[in-house]
């Protein structure tokens, strides 16, 4: 595969840009008329007015160097994979949005893919703002957001926006999706050496490449889907452009200057981003250095300037804010993000921040609900708030213009090895992504500073010598450090590979592949990993082994891959049903079954060491669920059955469980907060995570075999953690309730005011005592039109269809099909018995005879929601033609399949008379 490297050297891009006459030492407005690409010139390129209007409007006039050389040198609009590096703030996102609107103007499917839900969140919005109005379709889809998930199954879209997992999940059910899509843009490409998550963003780019490699060797004209990656500056950028088989365009130079240095003795030394010269600077002198931190926001904040403070845990964001706030004290109030507030539903965080907010500082961490989240970055980015302390692994994608960022050298990261955190110094790339949020393009500052502050010389010179003269570092793959059976499930699961050598090359593809396997492993060494993996797989039941070694997932197996679930996990949730399909059992037995598994650990939900002695959280579940079967082999009698402590991690499950418990028992946030301990982005933290583990219990239990009660009832408990609601108000929150809040659903619920009868009933005063006007407005027409469609429901029950309209039941009909009783359906007089799902398919086809149904209308009718491989289809009408044939002979032609598109039952209607019950 041909790949080019184009990569410039800070000198040679300031050589470039003085001869284009670019004013470099002005920002944003830099560039001299005439001499620099406007964005008018985009039309060249076939952006019609209406979208270059916009861009004007919300970008620039001109394009940023980046920005110009992705779109005049490197074909931004053509058809090869790009790497694009930049600093933060230097345009890097817009060359995004710019090659998705160019591809999703000329009809073509758009994946951007960015790496948090917050992040999808607000590039769906920003798009969706500017872009549904012109026609194209945006979607959304992440864990949380699922209301898009059909049209992203079924490729209606123009735009999708996704976090990684996501498109992954998608492609194990319908891996064809991807052949259909043009461009994925893959933002922020750092997530590669992210622990967690590193190893499914490379095997989802590898896939990506594989299929596009695959469609060149078909002689396919333009092979696609394209690939434009997006990251910051990071070290050997041309090794990773050769793995993505791609140009590399890199930009070093900052829109906007920015300092970043070590302060220490009251003197900052700086070396500048742009032109790497070294200087100094009189800034304020403290007697510690929190003294220096305080002392110096108050000089810039005095000066008119924004800060942002990293530090290293949720704990020093909170407690460091607050007394910023008392220092800060003479400065006005945030009062719009003070009026929002007020509004959200009462926590211990909202309580804190509407005090700190008097004097403009707020602190952002992971302990902050979503919408405390979104409060304080518009009113950062708005001006109402002067300083925010954050923790910095909030810092990726973070757009909160500084002028000032102080940052902490260190960082607590976990270790599963020694199930205990402990504190490491943070990357360079990391420091640099904090501190780009300082002078920020279009924040209307000249510089910026990102401030490092040494307690002594030894500090001041090691800091100097890591962060500002140091290396930056390259790719860190992660994929070594998966459980290697949980990968081969998932690449045979979607039908990229089927056999044991086709997975040795696809893993050898990989970047671990490239950059660690081929450099460290025999090839004979990587055979016998993957092999024992599979065998590991076959064990568990999720992978079968066909004739000729062919790999193919069990039904389980598919539900495993397509949830994204590991098979340890996977193994766990399999017991607990086969242990309760025919017991009774409660929400908080499933909640804590999922809390207990490997992926069902909350590391983000605090659990003191004293919390562990004294709260006696057992002995409370023990309590709750007294009156509870104590027979059955799962997690919650365990726990009950045994004297002896649990441990800490089976504590920290069991916490969870109590507390997600309450909160789908309608127990507002701050009574939870107050009761354990915790705080409200931990609870939905927990609420996210667990509702998904439990949603794939579900998927799960299909594939065992589990009765539709069962089955039922475990979505019941996934969408009550996911709402926080009684099953009795999810019909509301399902009408209305994404545009409600969870305050609001509980008040109406505890009230009586959850249906539509009643909503419709109450007087308007009633309803504004918990919602607002235009969102009783809300309820009401959704009340309205839900008690309309019932009557119209009712009415077309009860009156008889003309005569006309209905199908004569035929005197002797030919094939009878009776709901009444599904084991057989009687052909020609003779009864032939029929398999649940043989059944299922003939009296989807029975349905409409003579015409040709679907394949996604047999696959809904038959499997529903359940996860198997499309070739069952097939399956099962061979199987029931085979049952009709043993017995007549004459019929073996009853169904004809149509090439891509279904089944045809053989037969008029005149022929049919299908029975409901």
């Amino acid at each position: 595969m041909a790949w080019c490297i184009f990569s410039l050297t800070t000198d040679n891009l300031f050589s470039i840009l003085i001869n284009n006459a670019v004013d470099v030492p002005s920002a944003g407005s830099a560039f001299r008329d005439g001499l620099i690409m406007k964005m008018n010139d985009l039309i060249r390129y076939d952006i019609p007015p209406e979208i270059l209007a916009l861009w004007l409007e919300r970008e620039s006039d001109v394009l940023l160097p980046v920005q110009e050389l992705a779109v005049k040198r490197h074909g931004l609009f053509g058809d090869d994979n790009l790497l694009v590096q930049a600093p933060t703030s230097s345009g890097k996102t817009f060359i995004g949005e710019m090659a998705a609107i160019h591809a999703a103007l000329r009809r073509k499917k758009v994946v951007y893919l960015v790496p948090l839900k917050a992040l999808a969140e607000e590039k769906y919005r920003d798009f969706s703002e500017k872009y549904a109005p012109y026609g194209l379709k945006v979607i959304v889809s992440t864990r949380d957001r699922r209301e898009f998930d059909r049209r992203l199954e079924d490729g209606n879209f123009s735009i999708a926006v996704a976090v990684y997992e996501k498109l992954s999940q998608l492609l194990v059910r319908r891996p064809e999706r991807l052949e259909e899509v043009a461009l994925v843009v893959a933002d922020e490409l750092e997530i590669l050496s992210d622990p967690e998550r590193g190893a499914m963003a490379e095997v989802l780019l590898t896939r990506i490449l594989q299929t596009r490699a695959r469609r060149r060797d078909d002689a396919c004209v333009v092979p696609t889907p394209r690939l434009l990656g997006l990251s910051a500056v990071i070290g050997e950028a041309s090794k990773l452009a050769q793995w993505l088989q791609a140009t590399l365009v890199t930009c070093e130079r900052r829109p906007v200057e920015l300092r970043y240095g070590v302060l220490h003795g009251g003197v900052f030394r700086y070396r500048t981003y742009n032109e790497y010269h070294e200087g100094e600077e009189t800034l304020a002198e403290g007697e510690s250095p929190w003294d220096t931190l305080v002392e110096n926001v108050r000089a810039f904040v005095e000066q008119g300037e924004a800060c942002l403070v990293f530090v290293k845990a949720k704990h020093e964001s909170r407690r460091g804010a607050q007394l910023l706030a008392g220092e800060l004290g003479g400065q006005p109030a945030a009062a719009n993000a003070i009026e929002v507030l007020r509004k959200l539903e009462p926590t211990r965080s909202r309580d804190g921040l509407l005090e700190m907010l008097n004097s403009a500082v707020a602190f952002h961490n992971a302990d902050l609900s979503p919408e405390e989240r979104k409060v304080i970055e518009q009113a950062f980015r708005a001006g109402d708030i002067r300083v925010v302390v954050s923790t910095s692994t909030l810092a990726m994608g973070m757009n909160l213009p500084a002028r000032n960022v102080f940052i902490t050298p260190e960082k607590w990261r976990y270790d599963s090895r020694f199930s205990m955190p402990w504190k490491t110094p943070i990357r360079h790339a990391e420091y640099e992504n904090m501190g780009g949020r300082a002078g920020r393009y279009g924040a209307g500052y000249a510089f910026g500073r990102a401030i490092l502050i040494a307690s002594t010389p030894f500090d001041r010179a090691t800091l100097w010598r890591r962060y500002i003269e140091g290396e930056r570092e390259p790719i860190e793959p992660q994929l070594a450090h998966e459980p290697l059976e949980t990968l081969v499930l998932r690449l045979s699961a979607s039908r990229m590979c089927r056999t044991e050598p086709e997975l040795r090359d696809f893993l050898e593809s990989t970047l671990t592949g490239q950059w660690v396997w081929l450099e460290s492993l025999t090839v004979a060494e990587c055979e016998f990993r993957i092999h024992d993996a599979v065998n590991r797989a076959v064990d568990a039941g999720v992978l079968t082994r066909r004739p000729a070694d062919r790999l193919e997932a069990t039904p389980f197996g598919l539900a495993v891959a397509s949830k994204g679930l590991t098979i340890a996990t996977a193994r766990e949730l399999q017991h607990w049903i086969a242990q309760s399909k025919t017991r009774r059992w409660s929400p908080t037995d499933l909640i804590l079954a999922a809390a207990m598994t490997p992926d069902g650990r909350m590391l983000q939900v605090s659990l003191t060491a004293r919390e562990y002695d004294h709260a006696d959280y057992p002995g409370r579940l023990k309590h709750l669920t007294e009156g509870e079967d104590v027979a059955a082999d799962v997690p919650l009698n365990r726990i009950r059955n045994c004297n002896l402590m649990p441990f800490f991690e089976e504590v920290r499950a069991i916490k969870t469980a109590l507390f997600l418990t309450e909160w789908i028992d309608h127990a507002p946030l701050r009574h939870l907060e107050e009761t354990y301990h915790i705080m409200a982005g931990q609870i939905l933290a927990a609420v996210d995570q667990l509702n998904w583990l439990i949603d794939a219990t579900a998927a799960v239990a299909m594939t065992l075999r589990g009765h539709t009660n069962f089955i039922e009832h475990i979505k019941t408990v996934a969408e009550r953690v996911q709402r926080g609601l009684r099953e009795e108000a999810l019909p509301l929150a399902r009408g209305a309730g994404r545009r409600l809040s969870h305050n609001a659903l509980l008040a109406l619920a505890d009230h009586g005011l959850h249906t539509p009868e009643a909503l419709n009933e109450a007087p308007a005063e009633a309803l504004l005592a918990h919602v607002s006007a235009s969102e009783a407005h809300i309820l009401k027409v959704w009340a309205q039109r839900t008690l309309a469609a019932a009557r119209a429901e009712l009415q077309k029950a009860q009156t008889p269809e003309p005569e006309a309209e209905r199908r004569p039941s035929p005197a002797n009909p030919v094939l009878i099909v009776d709901d009444r009783r599904p084991g057989a359906i009687i052909l020609d007089g003779d009864r032939i018995r029929l398999q649940e799902k043989q059944y299922r398919l003939i009296r989807a086809l029975a349905a409409a005879p003579g015409e040709c149904v679907p394949y996604d209308a047999v696959y809904d009718a038959v499997w529903g929601d359940s996860v198997v491989e499309p070739n069952q289809m097939h399956f099962q009408k061979r199987k029931l033609l085979a049952a009709v044939k043993a017995r007549l002979p004459h019929r073996d032609d009853l169904i004809t399949t149509i090439s891509k598109r279904g089944f045809v039952l053989n037969l008029n209607p005149e022929q049919v008379l299908l029975m409901n019950c």
